[in-house]
């Protein structure tokens, strides 16, 4: 392995959404409030500027201030995991570079894909390259609703060979990948679900950790329902049920639009989302603000 094993200690990671003001621009005062509260939540590590946190909405200069402010704000008190995915290796690196130099414990990568003729050679080269290239371990990140690049169980396990992964997230929708994977690759890697509306299956297929996004609002839920089900204890299940009609309501509306759309009834607000990114219209505001009243969230 590379100098840190961070990924295999697993945990739950919460996505922090980025924070825009009125006249759209990163707000950097609320970042810092929220990043304090998800930490002082006992979340276990925090990720920024990937998929739902919207990090492929911002310009390289926010984007570089963004991982600043966590980083920062966080001062080492959990890990950060930095998401560095883009179009080809070099421009990966150059995100891993800024991240390491920022304080980032770990680098999450996607295959991010434009042109349709990437074949594995070329995926294990990149991720070959980019592990030569960096000194904290990668977390695989396979997400092909957005990258249009399914990473197959059998390609997981080949992937092995590049020594600094030492994790794998799973956002197929399909809890059966970590099992899939995991029988492929017995204790090679550790795995993190990442979608809600799965979480309490893929713990159950061997998941040991949870990278989502939610907001304070939620945030006590999220780290007993991540310790529950990662002991296997029957309490998680009745606690799962409790949360799961907000899962399915973040899986058919945006998890950000939906942590977004929550936070405005808080104190910590987080701003819109930047277009075309759509809102939630009035009725599903209306739904939303209902379901977390009948959670007692709001």
């Amino acid at each position: 392995m590379k100098l840190q094993t961070v990924g295999q200690k697993g945990g739950l990671y919460c996505y922090l959404i980025t924070p825009f003001d009125p006249a759209g621009d990163v707000d950097h005062a609320t970042l810092e409030r929220y990043t304090d509260a998800i930490v002082n939540s006992g979340a276990d590590g925090l990720t920024c500027v990937a998929s739902t946190t919207e990090g492929v909405y911002l310009t390289e200069a926010e984007r570089f201030a963004v991982v600043q402010t966590v980083c920062q704000t966080n001062a080492g008190r959990v890990p950060v995991n930095v998401a560095i995915g883009d179009i080809s290796t070099r421009q990966v690196m150059h995100w891993a570079d800024h991240a390491q130099k920022a304080g980032a414990s770990t680098l999450m990568l996607e295959m991010q894909t434009y042109l349709p003729d990437i074949h594995f050679s070329d995926v294990l080269h990149h991720y070959q390259t980019v592990s030569d290239g960096v000194d904290v371990p990668i977390r695989l990140y396979n997400i092909p609703r957005t990258t249009r690049y399914d990473m197959s169980p059998k390609m997981i396990a080949e992937l092995a060979a590049v020594d600094g992964i030492d994790s794998v997230k799973d956002a197929t929708g399909d809890p059966h990948r970590v099992r899939d994977i995991k029988a492929l690759t017995g204790d090679r890697y550790a795995f993190y679900t990442g979608l809600h509306f799965v979480a309490r299956e893929s713990y159950r297929y061997g998941a040991i950790g949870w990278e989502a996004a939610f907001h304070p609002l939620f945030a006590d839920d999220m780290v007993s329902l991540h310790q529950l089900l990662l002991s296997n204890d029957p309490r998680g299940a009745t606690l799962y049920k409790k949360m799961e009609p907000l899962f399915v309501f973040f899986r058919h509306f945006g998890v950000p639009q939906c942590i977004r759309a929550m936070s405005m009834w808080s104190d910590l607000s987080l701003g819109h989302a930047r277009a075309p990114l759509p809102k939630l219209n009035s009725q599903q505001f209306t739904q939303l603000k209902s379901l977390m009243a009948d959670l007692e969230y709001s």
